[in-house]
């Protein structure tokens, strides 16, 4: 396997690791308490910021994956900020996470008119998978939103987003390192 090679698929796994700890944040589990699972979507994605910033050097010769990929930094990046600022606002909070899944909708969307993505099937499902998790959660977030009652309350379409989400850098990943290894 070449450096680059192994670099690009620690950056997935890395992506990987930080999906399924948001997932896993987004999720109501009865043994861990709100706190903890806030932490988890924090450090979750915290790692997708660095690991994405890392996949954008694999594409020098792509500006389309590229702004694709910046997007979905941007969208990470963005739910990290707010996480960190002292906006004590839910609906405030919940509108800015909303609008990071509508990035990362548009990031991955332009991942798939790159025609290297429709040429392994790993890419495509993967990005589409990504696609509809993102579209998900920002649907989840949309609706609690629009009830205006307990905003910090676990919405089941943002949870399923995030574990297809989850799915869907998995099959990268997975794809990636049966093609490298």
């Amino acid at each position: 396997m070449k450096r680059e090679d192994f670099s690009e698929n620690i950056a997935l796994v890395s992506i990987t690791i930080g999906k399924v700890m948001a997932a896993v944040g987004q999720t109501p589990i009865k043994n861990l308490d709100r706190e903890t699972q806030d932490q988890l979507v924090f450090l979750g994605s915290l790692i997708q910021v660095a690991a994405g910033t890392l996949v954008f050097d694999f594409f020098p010769d792509n500006p389309t994956a590229q702004f694709g990929i910046a997007l979905n930094v941007i969208g990470y990046g963005a739910f990290v900020f707010q996480t960190i600022s002292t906006e004590d606002d839910p609906e405030r909070l919940l509108a800015q996470a909303m609008s990071s899944n509508l990035k990362e909708v548009l990031g991955n969307m332009l991942i798939l008119t790159d025609l290297e993505v429709w040429q392994k099937m790993y890419m495509l499902v993967g990005t589409i998978m990504l696609c509809i998790g993102n579209f998900l959660q920002a649907q989840g977030r949309k609706r609690l939103l629009d009830k205006g009652d307990d905003l910090t309350l676990f919405d089941p379409t943002v949870t399923a987003g995030t574990w297809m989400e989850t799915g869907g850098i998995s099959a990268i990943m997975l794809g990636r390192l049966a093609e490298t290894i």
